[in-house]
């Protein structure tokens, strides 16, 4: 079954009776209030709505009729339930049912989705589990989205939609699929009295910071419209500084929703569609796009146009493949045509993919009064994919509005194939005015663009004023380098084919490296696969010899771009054919890891790995990839040596490495305490001008260091109520100290931050990038991590355990936390509160020796010699003796 019927397939009474007795989804008592009937029992009950209130659509429990009236509450970073797993018996009635009811077919969702096809054996299970949540169509006659957003709540993943629709809908003859509405009037618009525009702009930086080119871009737009911006990250308050005087409001809040997110939260709870009404015209603007030149043209041309809503161009094929489009010799479609002729037919395509691009939309007053398209941007939010966001809101919305006979309109009037934006048509787009440059068009580059290393001379052929270098430098500073450095890599080659970078993959490098010679002299710096940095131990020994021209430092890369000083040294992704071929050639190899993890490749003996850590760890079990059952005889990555603090570290850390043994462990000190010990002059500039400023924010108080634990494995940082709030601004006060807040990397909520904000200082991640700079700075730390408070003692200041989950935590702990810690463990906010009063008061003889016997065991070292011992051991190669 590939096409609809003229008869549908449909479950029948016996099905769905016998489905709602197992999945126990019948309530009598709520269903016979409903209807206002009383039943003898629970068949008579289930006959009933059978026969009459499946029809007339009153749900059989409350949580179906919640999701019918589509009234549930949404916060737009809200995060449904986790998909069932695939043994989960509601799952497998649901499963069972949809294929009694032959309202499934595989044979089209293969068709249209090959890579699930491909990866898995049962697509109704995959349907019921992922693809439904999706909007992925289980039939060219039942689109999930249309169907979910029109009869039940968009919000909420409460009720697969073909269950629903088997159980009551068809029985309701409830639509599958939208119906097109004839075309309407249009709006005209008055510029003689002038057009009031209203722009919700959704933004995001990695780093926290409010770029110059979106200021630009914000400030252009202002000339048109009250800018309302939203950044979907956590930004300092001297950054949305920048932004005064050219928005009407600016916020900066995490929600993880993407851009339609912002755009959510912007118009139902920031401005407010009460506020919007009074707007002709309300733009939702992204910034995923470089304004290359003023928009003049754009708002002088569409303000003529006769329609309800418009963007930039339209799109039509979305889920294609890239074959064809580089031939910038087919035509495009004037828009008059897609309009007069082709929507219809888009219409009947089994999936509706044909869209205005999300990035600049503009809506008039018929739209912004719409109680659907209201509905439609007031539910959206958090979503596990960016894939779903693009279905339910992008293409959605634009189905949407043109079903009901809304009228658009396009800058660029006329259909390019596929994403022009995203090809070499683009560059005909550019020629036509378009005024914009989409950031991933050069780093993705999906489609294999060619020669857009040259993109800065392109553009600038076409478009002489565009502040190409300006545009550049948010390029190098945002975009994921490993695709930057491919995406640049594809090349015109000499017979006019494209040249594509092609790395190899395990087996072809493993038979590569076999055969390829390794240089003692020649050390790869491998970054972190969680930070995409360099860790604090493998930087501080790159400092050591970056300026030894005898060795040659191969940094290793992933998504984040390093700019490293010195002699002979490369920086390279890891997943490059350039970046693998100098792999190969490293005698040595610098991990933080466990190799299996930071490499995504397996080596072979000739190379020798080197595990450094960032710091002690007495907490969680051996590696997945190194327990004992995971060993195997086949020649894999292995550790060659490792650094350890001390005596009782290299026991720790061999056991973590297992199967390395403790005869390869070096108690040199680890590398990344001479960041914090090292003269201002010995540290590496970036650090040095961190912790400059750092010392800026606290002036002349006291840094105490609240550093909570990072989220994961069950474990969330502990929880301040206001009186605790209250308690620490008092005590920060009275101690002439101040609180800095440095949570983890992965701490995308910043729970602790938020409730100190306005209070403490942010000393996050994002704002200072380097442990090292805040640690220098610190006089008293507070933290949830065991780790990181016996590093800190290398230091000598006071230290705070503060170990709410005490008790949990034992049984993954190598060592009694509360034995070794250098202070008595905190338990909760009272126990901190005493600690606290304490702190900066003379410590008694108990105190001391407790302290001193805490470092001793766990530091040999306490000087900033640990990276040049640990070049020495390099240097002198004992792995190769033992």
């Amino acid at each position: 079954m590939t096409e609809a019927s003229a008869v549908p397939p449909h479950a029948t009474d016996g099905a769905r009776r016998d489905f709602l007795i197992a999945s126990g989804w019948f309530d009598l008592e709520w269903y016979a209030a409903a209807v206002g009937e009383s039943f003898a029992d629970e068949r008579e009950g289930l006959e009933h709505f059978l026969a009459h209130g499946s029809r007339s659509g009153v749900a059989p429990n409350a949580t179906l009729a919640a999701m019918q009236s589509g009234s549930s509450p949404v916060r737009t970073g809200d995060m449904e339930a986790a998909v069932p797993a695939p043994d989960d018996p509601q799952l497998l009635r649901e499963v069972a049912f949809i294929e009694g009811s032959g309202l499934f077919d595989a044979e089209f969702y293969a068709a249209r989705h090959p890579s699930v096809a491909a990866a898995v054996d049962d697509l109704l299970l995959h349907f019921c589990r992922f693809g439904w949540r999706e909007a992925k169509q289980p039939s060219a006659a039942f689109d999930v989205w249309h169907y979910w957003s029109t009869h039940l709540d968009p919000a909420r993943e409460v009720v697969n939609p073909l269950v629903h629709y088997a159980l009551m809908g068809q029985k309701q003859g409830l639509t599958t699929r939208a119906a097109f509405l004839p075309p309407r009037p249009g709006t005209v618009l008055s510029p003689e009295r002038g057009v009031r525009r209203a722009c919700l702009f959704a933004a995001y930086d990695i780093d926290g910071i409010i770029d110059d080119s979106l200021v630009e871009y914000v400030r252009e737009l202002s000339r048109f419209s009250d800018v309302f911006l939203l950044a979907d990250c956590d930004v300092d308050a001297r950054e949305l500084h920048k932004l005064d005087g050219i928005t009407a409001g600016a916020w900066a809040i995490r929600h993880g929703a993407y851009d339609f997110g912002s755009y959510s939260m912007l118009a139902r709870d920031l401005v407010g569609w009460n506020v919007l009404e009074s707007y002709d015209e309300v733009l939702l603007v992204n910034d995923s796009s470089y304004l290359l030149k003023p928009l003049d043209d754009v708002f002088e041309q569409m303000e003529r146009s006769v329609c309800d809503w418009w963007g930039l161009q339209a799109t039509k094929g979305v889920a294609r493949t890239a074959q064809p489009v580089q031939d910038v010799t087919v035509p495009p479609i004037p828009l008059d045509q897609v309009r007069g002729e082709l929507l219809a037919r888009y219409a009947e395509d089994p999936e509706y993919d044909f869209l205005v691009g999300s990035y600049f939309l503009a809506y008039r007053q018929p739209v912004i009064r719409d109680a659907g398209f209201r509905r439609l941007l007031d539910s959206v939010h958090r979503q596990r994919g960016k894939g779903a966001i693009v279905h339910k809101y992008e293409i959605g919305l634009t189905q949407y509005l043109v079903s009901q006979g809304y009228g658009f309109d396009t800058y660029i009037d006329a259909l390019y194939p596929f994403q022009p934006i995203f090809t070499n048509q683009y560059f005909r787009l550019l020629e036509r005015g378009f005024p914009l440059l989409k950031k991933y068009f050069l780093y993705q580059n999906h489609y294999d663009t060619p020669d857009l290393r040259d993109w800065k001379s392109r553009v600038t052929a076409l478009v002489p004023e565009a502040p190409v270098d300006m545009l550049e430098r948010n390029l190098l500073r945002t975009a994921p380098h490993d695709r930057l450095v491919r995406s640049f890599g594809i090349v015109t080659g000499p017979d006019g084919g494209i040249e594509v970078p092609t790395p190899l993959d395990r087996r072809e490098f493993r038979r590569a490296d076999r055969f390829s010679p390794t240089f003692a002299h020649w050390w790869a710096f491998v970054v972190s696969p969680d930070s995409h940095d360099l860790p604090s131990s493998a930087r501080a020994v790159f400092e050591e010899v970056k300026d030894d021209p005898e060795v040659k430092k191969v940094v290793l890369t992933r998504s984040r771009r390093l700019d490293l000083g010195g002699e002979n040294v490369v920086v390279l992704p890891i997943t490059s054919p350039e970046g693998q071929h100098e792999l190969m050639r490293c005698g040595i190899v610098l991990t933080a890891a466990g190799p299996r993890r930071a490499l995504p490749v397996t080596l072979d003996d000739t190379h020798a790995v080197i595990a450094l850590a960032d710091g002690i760890d007495i907490e969680g079990r051996p590696p997945v990839e190194l327990r004992p059952e995971r060993v195997t005889t086949d020649v894999v990555s292995r550790v060659a040596g490792f650094a350890a603090s001390s005596e009782i570290d290299r026991t720790l850390t061999a056991a973590r490495l297992h199967p390395a043994e403790y005869d390869i462990g070096w108690v040199t000190g680890l590398p990344s305490a001479d960041l914090v010990l090292a003269s201002p002059e010995r540290v590496a500039d970036e650090i040095r001008r961190e912790e400059r400023e750092v010392r800026a924010l606290v002036g002349d108080r006291r840094l105490v260091l609240l550093a909570p634990t990072t989220p994961g494995g069950g474990r969330t940082p502990y929880a301040l109520d206001r009186d605790d709030v209250d308690w620490l601004t008092a005590w920060s006060e009275r101690e002439g100290a101040v609180l800095g807040v440095r949570e983890g990397s992965r701490s995308a909520d910043r729970a602790v931050w938020r409730r100190l904000r306005g209070v403490g200082i942010d000393l996050g991640p994002l704002r200072f990038r380097h442990t090292a700079a805040v640690l220098r700075a610190t006089d008293v730390l507070v933290t949830e991590r065991a780790g990181l408070a016996l590093d800190f003692t290398v230091t000598g200041r006071p230290v705070v355990p503060f170990f709410p989950d005490l008790d949990t935590r034992a049984d993954r702990a190598y060592v009694d936390l509360e034995h070794v810690m250098p202070a008595p463990v905190c338990r909760d906010t009272g126990e901190l509160t005493s600690a606290l009063e304490r702190v900066f008061a003379q410590p008694d003889p108990h105190a001391v020796v407790r302290y001193r016997r805490s470092r001793d065991l766990f530091h040999r070292y306490l000087d900033d010699g640990s990276s040049a011992r640990v070049v020495e051991q390099l240097r002198r190669r004992p792995w190769e003796t033992v």
